[in-house]
């Protein structure tokens, strides 16, 4: 019995196993899509400011850039009183690390440098003409900014110690006369900032990168920009050993067990007002493109994901002591039950005599199935009658009897015996329709013979008066080509006839000229009879599960109690024959009776 517990068991497993997989999985990718939603944010929030700390070095740019300076400025000697106005507010920005002007030929003739964090002294001048940023800065024209790369401050050609990253803001100047002057530099200090964007965000590691993929700052590494004290070329892929990373688009993607969320920064061609009141637009030019990269190391991502796996270790575990429970009580049912059907297999040798006359007699209830199966139906319609329009009126009569028996009152009994006459005439007409339906499924051996369907048609035309006179406007057509001799209950398929003829009548358009059409066909093997009408027609779609079920009536304007369709279907349904209805509204309908 064990080798079927554990073979049920494994059959059981696997598929619930094989589901547990993948909604593991499911839920795994939920998980890690909720994770990079929380990465993006991160991101996206890092990226912002550092974005805002750039507008704000390229504001400050700007408005030295707008000030009306002297012609031929010399703000040493000539013009030393218009640039001390200025002094106390260079020195108030403790952003600010040097703050030049350089002349057209790259020469400095003003420059201070800030000593500690509250003062600033003005220093020797130098020759700038050599340095990148100078040189882009003499091709800017005016309402441009060049911003530079962010990179260790050098002095005379070499990196000044302590290391200090700082990134320039450079902007042409120009006198009252709109000549340009030179250039204002600015050099920000970018410790401070860096500092705070490295802060480490839900344990997540930041990283700066420039357009190279050069780490300029990470919380992961000690020091800023130490790929230009070393010397040598550390780019991501040298220490995380990534190769996603792109340089023009933003992305979250996992790679080896690490979530990655990068955003592309690009200011240049970007332009700004800056609330100037000419309101006219600064273009920012810059070489450098940036790119914030967060990630969420592999055990954080693993941490994240933990109790996802535990709740599939836990179902796993009780699937497994639940399905060999279920499989040892299912197997153990199983024997017990081979056990018992060996026993009566063994007393059924003993009832072998009698079996030819039981087959007979499972042929014959098989064929009182048959015919059992199509009473049912019908018998559900006639339950549904007795049950749901027989009780208001008995429930109506019950109630007024019972006020009849307490009313002493003449004149209040006079009002109620009408009542009561009146839901005494409603359960009298519905009893009728009863005794019509009962005496269908009462009728167990109908009388057929040979019809001929012409003259039949033609006998129930001078039924109705529509049919009968001359001058009427409804015709009946006959085509009866294919056939015209059934054999059939006379009696029921003169009244199917009756009812459509009927219908057809009741229910023609106005202003067109009625007809109803009867026409025979052959299909598979089966003798067919078409009837087809131009009137009203049904809404289908609506109404076409309750075309030919007991009291559904489907135009409110017309009279009618609701039973000829399903009489007729009940006729034909008691000779083995089927009715099938297509119709459209305002075209006709069209009725395919199958014998």
């Amino acid at each position: 019995m064990w080798k079927r517990v554990f073979k049920m068991f494994i059959g059981l497993y696997v598929p619930l196993f094989a589901l547990n997989l993948i909604l593991y999985y499911s839920q795994k990718a939920q998980q890690i899509e909720t994770i990079m939603e929380r990465q993006i944010r991160a991101s996206t929030m890092k990226r912002v400011a550092f974005e805002q700390e750039c507008y704000s070095f390229l504001r400050n740019a700007h408005y030295w850039a707008t000030l009306k300076y002297p012609k031929n400025f010399d703000p040493l000697v000539e013009h030393s009183s218009f640039l001390s106005s200025y002094l106390e507010l260079i020195e108030d920005i403790t952003s600010y690390d040097q703050f030049r002007f350089i002349d057209l030929e790259g020469k400095e003739f003003f420059r201070a440098e800030r000593v500690g964090n509250d003062s600033l002294k003005i220093s020797a001048l130098q020759n700038k003409n050599y340095h990148p940023y100078v040189k882009e800065g003499l091709q800017l024209k005016k309402n441009q900014i060049y911003l530079s790369h962010i990179s260790l401050n050098r002095e005379n050609g070499a990196i000044e110690k302590p290391h200090k990253p700082v990134i320039r803001a450079v902007a042409p100047i120009f006198d009252n006369e709109q000549n340009q002057l030179g250039l204002v530099v600015i050099n920000f200090k970018m410790k401070k900032i860096l500092d705070q964007m490295k802060s480490i965000v839900e344990d997540k590691n930041v990283y700066l990168l420039d357009e190279g993929l050069r780490i300029i700052s990470s919380n992961t590494i000690k020091e800023d920009l130490y790929f230009e004290s070393e010397n040598r070329n550390s780019t991501v892929d040298d220490i995380l050993n990534i190769k996603r990373i792109s340089t023009n688009k933003d992305s979250t993607y996992v790679e080896n067990g690490h979530i990655w969320s990068q955003q592309f920064i690009n200011l240049n061609g970007a332009k700004f007002t800056f609330g100037a009141i000419s309101n006219v637009p600064t273009e920012i030019v810059t070489p450098s493109n940036w790119i914030m990269a967060l990630e969420i190391p592999a055990e954080i991502v693993k941490a994240e994901l933990q109790p996802v796996f535990d709740s599939l270790l836990t179902f796993n575990i009780i699937s497994i002591f639940g399905l060999l429970v279920f499989s040892h009580t299912y197997q153990k049912n199983r024997v017990e039950k081979e056990q018992f059907y060996k026993e009566l297999e063994s007393k059924n040798i003993l009832l072998t005599r009698s079996k030819e006359q039981l087959e007979k007699n499972n042929i014959e209830v098989n064929k009182m199935n048959s015919r059992l199966e199509m009473r049912n139906k019908q018998l559900s319609d006639f339950n549904y009658l007795i049950s749901h329009n027989l009780r208001s009126p008995v429930t109506s009569m019950s109630v007024i009897v019972e006020m009849i028996q307490k009313e002493k009152n003449p004149d209040i009994l006079n009002q109620l015996l009408p009542k009561l006459d009146q839901v005494a005439k409603s359960i009298t007409n519905l009893t009728k329709d009863i005794n019509e339906y009962v005496s269908i499924l009462d009728n167990k051996e109908i009388k057929q013979s040979n019809i001929d369907l012409a003259e039949l048609i033609e006998e129930v035309k001078h039924e109705f008066t529509e049919t009968l006179l001359d001058d009427s406007d409804f015709n009946v057509l006959v085509k009866l080509d294919v056939w015209n001799q059934i054999t059939f209950s006379k009696f029921y398929l003169q009244s199917v006839i009756q009812n459509l003829v009927s219908n057809a009548i009741k229910y023609k358009r106005d202003n067109v000229a009625s007809h109803i059409e009867f026409e025979s066909a052959i299909e598979n093997k089966h003798k067919v009879l078409y009837v087809r009408d131009n009137g009203m027609g049904l809404n289908l779609e609506k109404h076409g599960e309750n075309v030919f079920k007991l009291y559904k009536r489907f135009h409110r304007n017309i009279s009618g109690k609701g039973m000829g369709l399903f009489l007729i279907k009940s006729q034909l349904e008691a000779l083995n024959a089927t009715i099938t209805i297509d119709s459209k509204v305002g075209e006709g309908t069209t009725f395919k009776i199958k014998f």
